[in-house]
């Protein structure tokens, strides 16, 4: 068994009276345990409705989600499903309960009732994990954008989940802030955490192991970045090749025989194989 599993899964927005929209229709979709995931799509194509489905904080309209076993629809186990099942969403200023970061950091353990010395070990541990310690007695106001959501996912960290979820989680910082929150997923999907990343960064998809594009809350594509991008379907999902991988797509129409490249990484080292 997957460690979570989307079976025949439907959500429907009720609007108004008589009028509703079918955000998710019939999605089935298996993730397993350790494995990292983009999944991406165009704006109102369902990632973030999924995001809160997986999360408990949405039952679905019809079909069953299983987080490690457990029904997201079973009330008693609401606790259960969150405690597996982290998230960090898109604005780091609307995840900060606390000035100072330590504080932010240790209140969910805080809320759940555990021992002092127990919340003490899991925020040095957190902060640790996304590279914060040293600012741990700072407030969170004074700094930058992809350190406030380094603190975010410690915040998430915390509570020990099994699955990390992040909704456009740098969507809303620079080049230099993205990087530094993808390294820091990265990493800790490296640990063991599954990691699903919502995002329409192409870039950054390109980071994860598999990529699953969601079109009008129907799955769409799904296979591993190489896959994809050859697929030649990211364009009607609403998507575009990242960078490295177009460049070398064209440089192949051009005749040089090049690999399909997935990274700048990737792509600089297929050059650099040409050239010797």
């Amino acid at each position: 068994m997957a460690f979570v599993e989307i079976k025949n899964v439907s959500y429907v927005y009720p609007l108004r009276e008589g009028v509703s929209l079918k955000a998710i229709k019939n999605l089935s979709l298996q993730i397993e345990a350790g494995e990292f995931v983009a999944l991406t799509g165009m704006n109102g194509s369902g990632k973030s409705t999924l995001a809160k489905l997986l999360n408990g904080l949405f039952k679905p309209s019809e079909g069953e989600i299983l987080v490690d076993g457990i029904s997201t629809s079973d009330d008693k186990r609401v606790f259960d499903i969150r405690k597996k099942v982290g998230m960090v969403f898109q604005n780091p200023d609307n995840q900060t309960v606390a000035t100072i970061i330590e504080d932010d950091v240790a209140f969910g353990p805080e809320n759940i009732g555990l021992p002092r010395e127990e919340i003490v070990e899991r925020v040095d541990s957190a902060l640790e994990a996304v590279g914060m310690s040293e600012y741990r007695k700072k407030q969170s106001s004074k700094l930058s954008g992809g350190q406030k959501q380094r603190v975010a996912i410690a915040g998430v960290l915390a509570m020990r989940p099994e699955v990390l979820i992040l909704d456009e989680a740098t969507s809303m910082l620079d080049p230099a802030g993205r990087e530094e929150v993808m390294a820091v997923v990265k990493k800790l999907n490296a640990q063991g955490i599954t990691v699903i990343n919502i995002t329409h960064n192409m870039e950054e998809a390109a980071l994860a192991k598999r990529v699953v594009a969601l079109r009008k809350g129907r799955l769409a594509i799904d296979g591993t970045p190489s896959q994809v991008f050859s697929s030649g379907l990211l364009s009607s999902c609403g998507l575009a090749l990242p960078p490295a991988a177009a460049l070398a797509k064209d440089l192949k129409e051009q005749g040089v025989d090049i690999c399909l490249a997935t990274t700048e990484d990737s792509l600089v080292e297929g050059l650099c194989k040409l050239l010797k």
